[in-house]
Parts: C-alpha cells; sequence; structure tokens
C-alpha cells in the first residue's frame, strides 16, 4: 500500500497558500516579503526580519521537484501522458506549497511560545551577498565550518 504524503490531496493553488505565508511572515514581523517567480509561476517566498536594527534576508524556496518525482516513482518506468504529467507536476506544486506553509505555522508556534526566535527557526534560509542561502553555502564548502577550533566535529 502507497503512502500518502502530508498535504498531498490538498487543491489549494499555490498563490492561495503564498498569500497565506506571507499573512503569516507579516504577523512576526517581517519588515518585506517579495514573491519570487519562475516560468511565471511561484517560485520562492524572500522576506527581511529586523534583528537588532539590521535586516536581515531570509529567502524560502519551493522545492516542489521533490514531490513531482515521489509521485513519479509511484507509477514506475510507464511513461504518463502529457496531460497525466502536466496534472502531477501542479499537483506536486500544491502540495509543495501547503508543506512549506505547514511548516512555517508550526515554526512560527514556537516563535510564538518565546522557545525560539524568527531568525533562529530561519537561520538556513538567511540570504547572503553571494546569492545563496546560508545552507547553500555551508553545504557547498561540504559542512567545513561545523568543525571547531580543535578540529573535533
Amino acid at each position: 500500500m502507497m503512502k500518502t504524503l502530508f498535504m498531498e490531496t490538498t487543491k489549494i493553488a499555490p498563490e492561495v497558500t503564498v498569500s497565506q505565508i506571507q499573512a503569516i511572515l507579516g504577523r512576526y514581523g517581517a519588515k518585506a516579503i517579495m514573491t519570487e517567480y519562475e516560468n511565471r509561476e511561484v517560485s520562492a517566498v524572500s522576506f527581511q526580519v529586523d534583528v537588532a536594527g539590521q535586516l536581515v534576508p531570509f529567502r524560502l524556496p519551493c522545492r516542489w521537484e521533490a514531490i513531482e518525482k515521489v509521485f513519479h516513482d509511484r507509477h514506475g518506468r510507464r511513461m504518463p501522458s502529457n496531460q497525466q504529467a502536466e496534472s502531477r507536476r501542479v499537483q506536486a506544486k500544491r502540495v509543495a506549497w501547503r508543506q512549506v506553509l505547514r511548516w512555517i505555522e508550526a515554526q512560527m508556534a514556537l516563535v510564538e511560545t518565546n522557545m525560539v526566535k524568527v531568525q533562529e527557526v530561519f537561520m538556513p534560509y538567511m540570504f547572503l551577498k553571494s546569492g545563496k542561502t546560508l545552507y547553500e553555502k555551508i553545504e557547498q564548502t561540504g559542512f567545513a565550518q561545523l568543525e571547531d577550533k580543535r578540529g573535533e566535529k
């Protein structure tokens, strides 16, 4: 029996979900929010948060291709029709954005109770001048920054 993905049956359009994400970020102190597009479709949400008087940028991508691959892998090697492939792609985008929304909601519940700070939760998504997120930069170096001064991990 196939396992159902979290939020797999959603019918909510990505644009609706992104507007919900923006509303949540605004409620929790985002000073600016930008929607990024790729091929005329929303691909990421970027925002800035004031941290000790400095605006810190963050970028939340939506990596829907991973969801599409799960859908594809379920159906084996048979080639879907163009209509089936497009339907799968559209649903993957819906599911991925809903998962991003639910993750943000869960993180903000921790912020609300002062268990964490907004910048702490979103730190991997901090957008650097290099055009990469902090996580992407650390990953690019093979996580070398994680070694302490004694050379231990």
